[in-house]
């Protein structure tokens, strides 16, 4: 593993307030809620389902779970931040939806009621906690037996795939600020070497966790942004983003030089769209 791979695997990557407001104007409609689908398409929420939903963010899978499962069902919404939870209760509910609780809680220490969930997601959530194992096991606690759990992690950063991460590192250091390298690829950190070693990873945390029928797939797709300034602007979501922002000429440089980077990526109509990665892990609860 490189230095740099295995300083990402440290970085601290934290949402204040801030950093809560740009990641939903800017990563919500383009990557989160499409992506989201992939979830659903493993293990679909049903009317009446008891959905818990952990590292819930803006609570994206959240709110698009309350609208499948309709009045009769619940769901829990899990996150450590504050700031992103903030975001996700000022959203109005949808009408016809299931209720929805938040709750502020580390997913690797979170108390949750014993079998009491028909389904659990964890979207982009797992590469940021220090052990995912022991999130997954409490997860896998507050399952039903035959509850099914279904997750997903980015593949690393590469010029291939999740490139705009990529290129957001690497005009990053471009501007002379290697030192928030390590932080701005957390995102896509679970895996720092090959596809092969990043499903293997979250195979083996299912099967570690203790739960049964564990299958991961690796499913490409894109991240679409409405326009450059939408897709430079991913950078002020990162713990770096209020300084990068403070510097006018800092700013000016970085985002010329990622602007740069990022123009073969460039549709007729103005969208920014790059090649994306994310390995989708499912497992079932023991019936025993």
């Amino acid at each position: 593993m490189s230095a740099a791979a295995a300083g990402a695997n440290d970085a601290k990557f934290t949402f204040d307030a801030a950093q809560a407001e740009y990641y939903e104007h800017t990563l919500t409609n383009g990557i989160f809620l499409p992506w989201a689908s992939r979830l659903f398409d493993v293990s679909r929420p049903a009317i009446g389902d008891n959905i818990l939903d952990v590292a819930t963010g803006t609570g994206v899978v959240a709110i698009e779970c309350a609208k499948t499962i309709g009045e009769s069902g619940k769901v829990l919404a899990v996150d450590s931040s504050a700031g992103m939870l903030a975001r996700a209760k000022a959203k109005a509910p949808e009408p016809g939806a299931g209720t929805i609780s938040w709750l502020e809680a580390d997913a690797t220490a979170m108390t949750l009621p014993i079998e009491s969930f028909d389904r659990a997601y964890c979207q982009q959530g797992l590469q940021f906690m220090p052990n995912p194992t022991e999130a997954m096991k409490r997860v896998l606690k507050a399952l039903k037996p035959g509850g099914h759990f279904t997750c997903a992690v980015w593949s690393p950063a590469t010029e291939k795939s999740n490139v705009i991460m990529y290129h957001l590192g690497q005009a990053l250091m471009d501007v002379g600020r290697a030192r928030w390298f390590d932080v701005a690829v957390k995102p896509m950190s679970w895996s720092t070497t090959t596809d092969g070693a990043g499903y293997t990873k979250l195979e083996d945390a299912l099967i570690a966790a203790g739960f049964t029928n564990p299958d991961v797939c690796v499913e490409d797709g894109v991240f679409e942004f409405a326009d450059m300034d939408t897709a430079v602007a991913i950078a002020k979501v990162g713990p770096y983003g209020a300084e990068l922002v403070e510097d006018i000429e800092l700013w000016d440089a970085f985002a010329e030089n990622f602007a740069n980077r990022l123009q073969p990526y460039v549709q007729p109509d103005g969208r920014v769209v790059t090649p994306a990665r994310s390995y989708v892990g499912h497992g079932v609860a023991p019936w025993n």
